[in-house]
């Protein structure tokens, strides 16, 4: 590795620390852990998601650290040292493309570090805070200013670790001071790796502050060791209704190719077995449309253990979940809940959430808006208090059938559009997946005028079809819950067709033996569902973000 540096004040044209390096790009050995140590590092926000992006760079980008010129720690005036040099050499062992360029307190951003932050693609702007230097605003302003909206990540040195850093700054991480070890856990944060070193200091057997924040190992899930594991964590985070046994539970969230799930563990004595799970994500890949190119990526579910939050293990998992979706091509979508499975819908409404956490993460939460935290609904229609009436006078007299194979191609039309028009994700696959089966009669169709103007997908718990192990909750209501999904109806037909459509809806699972209907995700329309006889099930938020 072969490394170049000169003082900014010398030259504003040499001004770098090239640190490329032959070697792949690996994280270096981890120190034995010293649970003795408290957490030298955090991540104050990151509402961006720049992390993720950080940890997902090509090979060609580059990397620029700024950093101050400041005292050496060891106090010695022989020592000649850049404090922060091991740094970026810390980086350099994880992406080849570093560029390091100190500044001064006294020039502060120059020409010469507007030129490679205008070449770099991910910006590490640092800082080395104490009482005689204060955090320099001005250093931050100008270069977020000529970032062009780049990742700019900043790092606030400073002992001990209580400084005000401004609400300004979207990606925060403050560390103890700047010592080696620190700029080395650092590094390894921004990266997103599994800390072993940092089990020591969060888990049963240390001696540190148990309420310390930091880094923690995250690993991929092993369903036959972990599946009894994590729906006891399930059951202990959500509301008894949304309870289920361990096999429906585990179909859910065996999805071979679309599905990636990870845990935390509570830290071991080495060879006593795994360690108790923590903290559990589930995500998931599924197509948004016809293409088959484009994809939603979606946090299904993420959750900790109440005796062991705000200690950085929801982080952790976030962090390491979204930075893999992130590395998937044609995803188009980054979703909080799940489109199919869906397991949830969105964040319940009657489940406590942190929505300043989320909100640091990137997500609006609290807003009526679609994707930022509209209210939409599950509702439950028991038969006898069905409302119902048809309209005596109907401008023109609406009809419905179940579908035949011979209607599926204009029924994929119909829903394509839907599709499109009203950024229905993941339906066309739905529809797509009774093509030459068995249980397109399960469709529902409206016309007017002669014309196919509304579909609608029913299932039973014990139909067969993709559906009804895509959507869980009628079947564990009961065995004679059915349900209904994925109502495509042309705009300027809803008043005539929706009422009528869900009738038939009503009389085709009848005929099977069902008591109840379930319609899920349902929004606007919910009040006047409510007015026809359905009930409030559960509630959610609707929550997304085009990437």
């Amino acid at each position: 590795m072969s490394t170049q540096r000169q003082d900014a004040t010398a030259s504003e044209d040499t001004d770098e620390m090239d640190i490329d390096s032959a070697e792949p790009s690996v994280p270096p050995p981890r120190p034995p852990a010293d649970p003795s140590t408290d957490c030298l590092a955090i991540v104050l926000r990151d509402s961006p998601d720049w992390l993720a992006y950080i940890r997902a760079l090509q090979e060609t980008d580059v990397v620029i650290l700024l950093t101050p010129v400041v005292t050496p720690i060891s106090q010695d005036p022989a020592d000649i040292t850049d404090p922060f040099e091991p740094f970026g050499r810390a980086l350099a062992r994880r992406h080849a493309r570093i560029r390091h360029v100190p500044y001064t307190s006294r020039n502060g951003i120059t020409s010469t570090h507007l030129g490679f932050i205008k070449r770099g693609h991910v910006i590490i702007l640092c800082f080395a805070v104490s009482p005689d230097r204060p955090l320099r605003n001005e250093v931050a302003d100008m270069t977020f200013a000529i970032s062009d909206n780049k990742p700019c990540i900043v790092v606030v040195s400073c002992s001990p670790m209580d400084t005000d850093v401004p609400d300004r700054f979207p990606t925060v991480i403050q560390t103890d001071g700047y010592s080696p070890p620190t700029l080395e856990t650092t590094a390894a944060l921004i990266f997103g790796e599994n800390l072993q070193s940092q089990v020591g200091r969060f888990g049963e057997y240390s001696g540190a502050n148990p309420l310390q924040p930091g880094v923690w190992p995250v690993e991929q899930w092993n369903e036959a060791r972990d599946i009894s594991r994590v729906l006891d964590l399930w059951t202990t985070c959500v509301s008894s209704q949304f309870a289920m046994d361990q096999q429906t539970f585990a179909t859910l969230l065996r999805r071979p190719g679309y599905a990636k799930h990870y845990v935390t563990r509570q830290a071991v004595v080495r060879g006593s077995g795994s360690g108790d799970i923590l903290g559990f994500c589930a995500t998931y890949l599924s197509y948004a449309d016809q293409a088959g190119e484009r994809l939603i990526a979606s946090v299904a579910f993420l959750f900790v253990r109440s005796a062991h939050r705000q200690r950085g293990i929801g982080l952790s998992l976030h962090s390491h979940a979204i930075s893999q979706l992130k590395k998937t091509r044609g995803v188009v979508r980054l979703q909080l809940g799940s489109t199919f499975p869906r397991i949830l819908y969105g964040p319940p409404l009657d489940i406590p959430l942190n929505e300043a956490w989320f909100r640091r993460r990137g997500w609006q939460v609290n807003r009526d808006v679609s994707g930022q935290g509209r209210i939409v609904q599950d509702l439950l229609l028991s038969f006898p208090d069905w409302r119902y009436k048809e309209d005596p006078f109907p401008p023109t007299t609406p009809s419905f059938r179940p579908c035949t194979q011979a209607d599926m191609p204009q029924v994929l039309e119909i829903v394509e559009m839907t599709c499109l028009e009203q950024a229905k994700m993941g339906w066309f696959d739905q529809y797509m997946s009774l093509m030459n089966g068995p249980n397109v009669k399960d469709v529902v169709l409206g016309f007017a005028d002669n014309a196919m103007v509304a579909t609608a997908l029913t299932y039973t718990p014990s139909c067969g079809s993709q559906i009804s192990s895509n959507l869980p909750w009628a079947g564990q209501i009961g065995s004679d819950v059915g349900g209904v999904t994925c109502i495509c109806v042309h705009p300027s037909r809803r008043d005539l067709i929706l009422g009528g459509l869900l009738d038939a809806c009503v009389e085709n699972l009848h005929n099977q033996g069902m008591k109840k209907m379930f319609i899920d995700g349902i929004g606007e329309e919910a009040n006047a569902l409510l007015k026809l006889g359905f009930r409030k099930w559960a509630q959610y938020r609707d929550v997304w973000k085009d990437t």
